[in-house]
């Protein structure tokens, strides 16, 4: 009996599953990628990306092509109708605990790309 290489079938190209296919295949592991989507999304139906996912992206090299494709969020104003209904400071979100301290947001077709 031979032995292959472990082949791995990832579901679906969004963002988790396209970032999976990066890893395993660096880690020289064979994927394939599966979606039933026929060509890349147009729209987006995730705006924000996390500081953990910003740190993987760091580990599989491409988090200055990701850093350039979004925007750092240093302040959410909240309107209403009345005006001004909150402020919220972002610039420091999660200050200590990770090198991305801060909201960032990466429409998801984007992303994709």
């Amino acid at each position: 009996m031979t032995m292959s290489k472990t082949k791995v079938l990832i579901a679906g190209a969004g963002p988790t599953g396209l970032t999976l296919a990066l890893w395993l295949t660096r880690l020289g592991v064979p994927v394939r990628v599966f979606d039933k989507a026929t060509t890349p999304g147009e729209t987006s139906r995730a705006l924000a990306v996390q500081a953990r996912t910003l740190e993987f992206h760091r580990q599989i090299g491409i988090v200055d092509d990701v850093l350039e494709a979004g925007l750092k969020i240093e302040q959410l104003t909240v309107h209403t109708p009345a005006g001004v209904a909150a402020r919220l400071p972002l610039a420091d979100f999660g200050r200590g605990i990770s090198p991305y301290s801060f909201a960032f947001a990466l429409p998801q077709d984007i992303h994709e790309r």
